[in-house]
């Protein structure tokens, strides 16, 4: 009964307005073509002028690409600005979709300075805040959805305190937020994947920026750990990174649930790896799955004397 009733889909979505941040690539770039190929008319946000030209090539006229910083206030008014003059008269937006997130820098928290912290939190956190903020009116006016994604990552804490950090404030802020305009007729819907093989999943990435903390630690901390735990967590990360889910449509899917379905899941938790071991990690007792999460990492130099 309740997979027929998730099944059923609104009937006239085509033609109605949705925004999405964080267009350049990844899940952004593929829901603005899905969306675009389904009909709706899409206000898609792109940092790079690049991104932007790039997706505006293989989507309809339809497509509006706009230039956003979701870390930057006067960006979000102005892409607000240009999305109210473009809608029909008396029209709001069905959807806006906080897609835009970055990973941050990567390493053990002494190793981390508050500037890491502060950068992811700018993205994965302040950016939803204040696009939410200025957006909200124009959603509101429609009745529409407020689609954010989080991560597991927010619901079972690994060791990459800055991005763990991020995440769990957005699934608080999200949860307020759906509770704070329940009765203005719109929703709020969260996206907790898994690993998928993105942008975000990139090794390269991932262990320059291991070296890089590592290095600018103190050089107490730095012979606490040693270079052996420094190697072994790029290894750690690499274990990872090779089992990250190439199924990327699986979150495309979600997001396009949560905009077209009549009866939309408040929460969708997306991949295999989300629906098995990260769904046993938060319904086992803390002692298991703190076991079980801080196994797999080494030992620190210091603590084998």
């Amino acid at each position: 009964m309740q997979y027929y009733r998730r099944s059923i889909m609104l009937e006239d979505y085509k033609g109605r307005h949705v925004m999405i941040t964080g267009c350049d690539t990844g899940f952004g770039n593929m829901l603005a073509k899905r969306l675009d190929s389904m009909g709706f008319t899409v206000f898609a946000g792109c940092l790079t002028e690049k991104g932007g030209k790039d997706l505006k090539t293989t989507a309809s006229d339809r497509l509006q690409v706009l230039p956003l910083d979701v870390t930057k206030t006067d960006s979000i008014q102005n892409a607000m600005q240009v999305v109210k003059a473009s809608l029909p008269p008396n029209a709001g937006l069905w959807g806006l979709v906080n897609n835009a997130g970055i990973a941050g820098a990567v390493g053990q928290i002494e190793w981390l300075k508050l500037e890491d912290y502060k950068l992811v939190m700018d993205i994965n956190l302040y950016g939803i805040v204040e696009t939410c903020r200025i957006f909200l009116p124009l959603v509101r006016k429609e009745k529409g959805r407020i689609v954010c994604i989080t991560s597991m990552m927010g619901r079972i804490a690994a060791a990459n305190p800055p991005y763990v950090a991020s995440k769990f404030a957005a699934e608080g802020y999200c949860d307020s937020l759906r509770r704070g305009v329940k009765n203005c007729g719109v929703t709020v819907h969260i996206l907790e994947p898994g690993f998928f093989n993105t942008n975000i999943i990139n090794m390269e990435r991932i262990s320059g920026s291991i070296t890089e903390t590592f290095a600018n630690a103190d050089e107490e901390v730095k012979k606490f750990y040693g270079e052996e735990y420094r190697d072994k967590v790029i290894e750690l990360s690499q274990t990872v990174t090779n089992r990250s889910s190439k199924d990327t449509y699986k979150v495309v899917d979600a997001y396009v649930h949560a905009l077209c379905a009549k009866y939309p899941k408040y929460r969708y938790v997306v991949g295999t790896d989300a629906n098995t071991i990260f769904r046993f990690l938060w319904t086992v007792p803390e002692w298991l799955s703190d076991f079980i999460m801080s196994i797999q990492l080494p030992i620190p130099r210091g603590m084998k004397s």
